[in-house]
């Protein structure tokens, strides 16, 4: 089964580990210039784009039916469009790629307009076909998301004030 796994740290992308199929072992690729010490890891640098896909899978993780993200030029859904179109080195070791050298990111992530070739904005969601939300897991500074951790993430990547989840009256009075 596909799994997909992002580590974050200070509200920065740090480690990605993806697998493609159950009987592999998972693709790593670690923050910087290079794998350094981590010898048979890729490495990615923190850009827009992959600030993008961090919003996107952990937006996914948290409600798919609104994860999706859009935008024009300029805005991270575009960055994380051109990436996948233009298939960068970083993309291609963070998932891998089929046997026509077609990035694995090209299934995962659905986008309406891409490369906005059409005038509006470019659409992108993770494709739960492929990747079932069950299958993804979103760390922050080393402990499993749950989902206020997410909100707090999802509004750190966005840029936007935290407001916590406000509780249902039937379960303030469930806890007393």
């Amino acid at each position: 089964m596909r799994s997909l796994k992002l580590y974050f740290e200070m509200g920065q992308l740090t480690e990605v580990l993806f697998r493609e199929n159950s009987g592999e072992e998972y693709r790593r690729s670690i923050r910087g210039k290079t794998g350094g010490a981590f010898r048979f890891a890729g490495s990615f640098q923190w850009t827009s784009a992959v600030k993008a896909l961090g919003l996107l899978v952990a937006r996914a993780a948290l409600s798919p039916q609104n994860s999706a993200m859009q935008g024009h030029g300029g805005s991270l859904a575009a960055s994380l469009d051109y990436a996948i179109s233009k298939q960068p080195v970083w993309i291609t070791e963070m998932f891998g790629c089929d046997q026509q050298g077609i990035s694995f990111a090209r299934r995962l992530v659905l986008r309406t307009n891409p490369e906005r070739k059409r005038p509006g904005p470019v659409v992108l969601a993770v494709n739960h076909v492929y990747l079932p939300t069950s299958a993804i897991e979103v760390f922050v500074d080393g402990q499993r998301c749950d989902e206020n951790s997410l909100r707090q993430l999802i509004a750190s990547l966005e840029g936007t004030p935290y407001v916590p989840a406000v509780e249902e009256p039937a379960k303030i009075a469930a806890n007393g």
